[in-house]
């Protein structure tokens, strides 16, 4: 989650800047576009918890003004920057974290240690401290990946939370794959309530103004074999419930998965004609005065690492953008109650390209040459068929999900 691009202001309570105290920063990545790389809210409570004030920020060009230089990578997108930006090690010690952290061997050497999911109750363990953890990667102690990593587990919630993980186990999502539903009901969190509302539609509640959900798959065959427990019939009965309870619009965002190794473009055009005839079945409010405009976001699928499609292949053959852009399916379904629509931030061919090798091959400066494609068939020509069911190498054997168990708990 991005929270804000400014360090927090310092904390009189903390150590500032004192004997023999490491001085800390933030490195910003710029990105493509010149895009800030914003301070996450996953960052803001580690510089929060840290018993030092963090001084400020860092660029890679000054990344050896500090003593410590954390980086957050939300994603695979700020992996790939990570790598094009930092050539080589800092003298500076570079601690990563941050769910775009899952693919380290290809940027591990970059790095003096990254940090596997939460790290809440033990940020200066991880780092003020050099001694090893089991969450924790250091190249320096293991260059070759000998060892096996897991991924740290929440302990508590953080301000904001009202859970952590989600009860749903979607076989394309990394997300649950990587996080145990454990907070809220088993932790004492105060008033804070034990509802977890990661895109579901069971979730979706009548009220106007805008609300986000996911049904990640246009067929309730789709949806069954990904395990989305969405029916056809839910889809009707809820938008039905919405419009009979509502007065106003209601703007309902909803994330829809696309390319399934299963699917084609055939598939997908005879789908979302079957979803449009279904749509005929929502009906309007009596008096009129309510209405649902349904935007859907597409995002082409990806074999995360991790999760249990991990292996499958993506599909780099078809620009979904032709399809769900035309204008025979921009416009799903258009009435007085109800609008579906696509909206167009549709990734191509060449970012899905570039997403699936960052996750899969393991040299960086391959990774380096992919990011640097401006076209599907460069980075093809640079990766070859990565893409495909099986190719390339897993994270999945070097990491693992932290049991119950092995976990302390305050």
């Amino acid at each position: 989650m991005r929270k804000k691009t400014q360090p927090p202001q310092p904390d009189l309570f903390k150590h500032i800047n004192g004997v023999n105290a490491p001085v800390i920063k933030v490195l910003q990545l710029t990105g493509a576009g010149n895009r800030s790389h914003e301070y996450t809210y996953g960052l803001d409570a580690v510089c929060d918890e840290l018993s030092i004030n963090i001084s400020g920020i860092v660029t890679p060009d000054t990344i050896n003004d500090c003593d410590i230089a954390l980086c957050s990578l939300c994603s695979v997108r700020d992996m790939l920057t990570l790598v094009t930006e930092i050539q080589h090690r800092p003298q500076s010690r570079l601690i990563v974290g941050g769910q775009g952290a899952y693919a380290f061997p290809a940027f591990r050497h970059l790095t003096h240690r990254i940090a596997f999911g939460r790290v809440e109750d033990a940020v200066d363990d991880c780092i003020l401290n050099e001694y090893g953890l089991s969450w924790c990667y250091d190249f320096d102690n293991d260059p070759h990946i000998a060892n096996r990593y897991v991924i740290r587990q929440a302990r508590r919630l953080l301000r904001g939370e009202s859970s952590v993980g989600c009860a749903g186990k979607c076989t394309f999502c990394q997300y649950s794959a990587t996080r145990s539903l454990r907070c809220g009901s088993d932790y004492s969190a105060g008033d804070v309530g034990h509802a977890v509302t990661e895109d579901r539609w069971q979730c979706v509640t009548p009220k106007t103004g805008n609300q986000t959900t996911a049904l990640d798959g246009w067929s309730e065959y789709t949806r069954r074999r990904v395990r989305k427990p969405v029916s056809d019939d839910q889809i009707v009965e809820t938008l039905n419930h919405i419009l009979s309870d509502i007065s106003g619009i209601m703007r309902l965002k909803v994330f829809q998965i696309v390319g399934y190794p299963w699917e084609t473009r055939k598939s997908v055009i005879d789908d979302i004609n079957r979803f449009r005839s279904l749509m005929g079945k929502v009906k309007p409010r009596k008096d009129g005065k309510s209405r649902i405009m349904m935007m859907i976001t597409h995002t082409p699928f990806s074999p995360e690492p991790l999760t249990e499609m991990e292996n499958d292949a993506a599909n780099i053959d078809v620009n979904w953008r032709d399809i769900l852009l035309g204008d025979e399916y921009r416009c799903v379904f258009d009435s007085h109650h109800l609008n579906v629509f696509s909206l167009p931030q549709i990734p191509g061919p060449l970012t899905l390209y570039k997403r699936v090798s960052a996750n899969r091959i393991h040299d960086v400066e391959t990774i380096r040459k992919i990011a640097a494609a401006k076209t599907i068939e460069n980075a093809v020509d640079v990766g070859g068929d990565i893409w495909r069911e099986g190719r390339g190498q897993r994270v999945s054997g070097v990491l693992r999900v932290e049991k119950q168990s092995e976990q302390e708990c305050k």
